[in-house]
C-alpha cells in the first residue's frame, strides 16, 4: 500500500529452523512513530501480539466516499486515527484498512480473515518498499527437503571416501612386491604379528588389519565396533610378499609355517666326553672338532648343577644328556648351540626326576650334593647291563659309602686309566693311584665318568631296599648280563665263580 512515509521497519533477524520451515519468528513490536510536532495525533498503538493474517480486499459500499481516496487507518474503538501507509505484517490487528475506490466508486477495504484466499493487490508496485511478498505454505518445505537431500549426499560421500580408503588398505592392488622372510615368534599375539607386517610391508596398516581379522574379513563401518572375533597364527618362518592383500597374506599365514627340515642325531647312554665329541663329528659333517673343543671350554654351556671345584677340562662330563635330538637345518654348523641343548636337556630331566622322587634317605645321612649324586648315576650306567640291576646296584653302593668301603667298581679303573670296556685290565691298571680308581680311593671320584641316562639317575635317586654289598655278573635267572647281588662275603665268592666259568671275571 501507499501512504504517508513512515520510517523502514526494523529487519528481522530469523534462526536456521525458520528459515528451513518458512516460519516467522516472535519478534519485539516496532515502536510508533513519534508525532513531528505536538499537533499530531499519535499513531495506533502496536499490538503485543500477533497471529498470521491475510488481508483481502472487500467491497464495503458502492458509493464514493466524500473524503480523499487516500487510505487510512481506522481505529475500531476510537474512530479515526491519522492517514498513515504502514506495511501489511505491521498493521495492527482487528484494524481496518482503506484501500481506495475502483473506477466505479466502490470502496474497498483490507480486513482480517483467516479463512480466505489472498489476492494480489492491483496497485502493487515493485518500487514500493512497504510491500509485503507473503511467502508460500510450500517455502519451508522446500528448504526442509533441500537440506535432507545435502545431508543425505553428504553422508554418502565421506561413506564412499572412508570405504574406497579402506579397501585401498584390504586389497592395494597392483603386482606383489619382493619376497619377505616372515617369522613368527613364540608367544605373539595377534597385534604383534600385524605391527610386523607393517613394519616388514607387506601391509600397510596394522588397525585396520587388526579389525578386518576381527571381522572375519567383512570390515563396516558401523559394525567394526561389534566385531569381537579372535585369531591367532602358528609360530615360524613364513614367505611373504611386499605389497599383499589382507586375503593373501592371511591365507599363506594360515597354511602354517614353513617346514623345517630336521636332522636327527642320537647320542647313546654312557658315553665319556671325548667319545662324544667323536660321535658328534662322525654323525654331522658340519660340525669341527676343534670348534666343539672350543665350545666346551665355554662356561656359560655349564649344567646348573656343576660342583665349582670340577675340574675345568671335564666341566661337562656326565652332565650332556644322552638322547636322540633333532636340529633344524639352520643348526647343523652351531657347535655350541647344540651343546648348550644338551646341557639344557640334562637339566631339565634330573630336575623332572628331583621333583619325582626326591632324595633317598641314605643320601641325605651321607650328605651328598646333586653333582655326587651324578657322579653315582654314571657309575651305575657305566657297570650296569640291565634295567633291573640299577636299582639293586644303588643300593649296594649307598650302604659302602656308608661304611667307608672301597666302592672296587671297575668302570671307574677303565675310566681312570682311559681303556675301552673291550680291553683287558691288568692288576697294575687296578693299582693305580688315579683319583678315578675306586680300588684305590675311598670314596667317589671327583667327576662323573660318563654320560649316564634317565634309568641310571632314577636309580640313584630312588635304590631298590636291602643290605647288598657285592655284586657278580652271573647273567642270573637266564638275563644275560644281569648280576647276583650279595650281602655277604661267602655270597659274594660263590657269584665271582660263576662269573668266572662264565668268562666275565678273571
Amino acid at each position: 500500500m501507499r501512504g504517508c512515509p513512515v520510517a523502514d521497519a526494523p529487519r528481522k533477524r530469523r534462526n536456521f529452523a525458520a528459515f528451513l520451515t518458512g516460519a516467522a519468528e516472535e519478534e519485539a513490536p516496532p515502536e510508533p512513530r513519534q508525532p513531528s510536532s505536538a499537533s499530531e495525533a499519535p499513531l495506533y498503538p502496536p499490538a503485543q501480539s500477533r497471529r498470521p493474517a491475510t488481508r483481502v480486499a472487500r467491497p464495503v459500499s458502492a458509493a464514493p466516499p466524500a473524503a480523499s481516496t487516500t487510505p487510512v487507518i481506522v481505529d475500531p474503538d476510537f474512530g479515526d486515527a491519522v492517514p498513515v501507509a504502514l506495511p501489511d505484517h505491521l498493521a495492527p490487528p482487528g484494524a481496518v484498512i482503506v484501500a481506495g475506490v475502483d473506477a466505479d466508486g466502490t470502496e474497498y477495504v483490507l480486513e482480517d480473515d483467516p479463512e480466505a484466499q489472498p489476492l494480489v493487490d492491483p496497485r502493487y508496485d515493485l518500487e514500493d518498499r512497504n510491500w509485503v511478498r507473503y511467502r508460500t505454505s510450500w517455502g519451508g518445505f522446500l528448504r526442509l527437503v533441500a537440506f535432507i537431500i545435502f545431508v543425505i549426499w553428504l553422508i554418502t560421500t565421506v561413506r564412499g571416501r572412508i570405504y574406497g580408503w579402506v579397501d585401498d588398505q584390504i586389497d592395494p592392488g597392483g603386482q606383489q612386491g619382493a619376497s619377505i622372510e616372515f617369522t613368527i615368534p613364540d608367544g605373539a599375539s595377534t597385534n604383534n604379528v600385524a605391527t610386523e607386517l607393517v613394519n616388514s610391508g607387506i601391509v600397510s596398516n596394522a588397525t585396520v588389519f587388526r579389525y578386518w581379522l576381527r571381522c572375519d574379513g567383512e570390515l563396516t563401518i558401523t559394525g567394526f565396533l561389534s566385531c569381537d572375533g579372535e585369531k591367532s597364527f602358528q609360530a615360524g618362518d613364513y614367505e611373504l610378499f611386499e605389497n599383499m592383500a589382507y586375503e593373501d597374506a592371511v591365507a599363506i599365514l594360515d597354511d602354517g609355517p614353513i617346514p623345517i627340515i630336521f636332522e636327527s642325531f642320537t647320542i647313546p647312554e654312557g658315553l665319556r666326553l671325548p667319545e662324544i665329541v667323536d660321535r658328534l663329528v662322525a654323525i654331522n659333517d658340519r660340525f669341527e672338532r676343534a670348534q666343539l673343543l672350543e665350545a666346551m671350554q665355554n662356561p656359560s654351556l655349564v649344567s646348573q648343577y656343576l660342583d665349582p671345584d670340577a675340574p675345568d677340562l671335564l666341566r661337562l662330563e656326565g652332565t650332556l644328556f644322552p638322547a636322540t635330538y633333532d636340529i633344524p637345518e639352520a643348526d647343523l654348523a652351531d657347535e655350541a648351540r647344540f651343546l648348550r641343548r644338551m646341557a639344557d636337556e640334562f637339566d631339565s630331566r634330573f630336575g623332572s626326576l628331583l621333583d619325582e622322587f626326591g632324595r633317598d634317605p641314605a643320601i641325605i645321612e651321607l650328605g651328598l650334593t646333586d653333582y655326587q649324586i651324578i657322579i653315582i648315576a654314571s657309575l651305575i650306567e657305566e657297570e650296569a647291563r640291565v634295567d633291573v640291576d640299577r636299582p639293586l646296584m644303588a643300593r649296594a653302593i649307598y650302604n659302602r659309602l656308608l661304611t667307608d668301603t672301597r666302592l672296587q667298581i671297575d668302570a671307574s679303573v677303565y675310566y681312570s686309566v682311559n681303556k675301552s670296556f673291550t680291553e683287558t685290565l691288568f692288576q697294575s691298571d687296578l693299582d693305580n693311584e688315579s683319583p678315578w680308581n675306586t680300588y684305590f680311593t675311598v670314596g667317589l671320584p671327583p667327576t662323573p665318568i660318563a654320560a649316564p641316562g634317565e634309568a641310571a639317575l632314577r636309580a640313584a635317586l630312588a635304590p631298590a631296599d636291602g643290605d647288598y654289598i657285592f655284586w657278580a655278573r652271573t647273567d642270573a635267572d637266564g638275563v644275560v648280563g644281569a648280576h647276583t647281588f650279595s650281602t655277604t662275603l661267602d655270597e659274594h665268592n660263590a657269584a665271582v665263580a660263576v662269573c668266572q666259568e662264565l668268562g666275565y671275571c678273571g
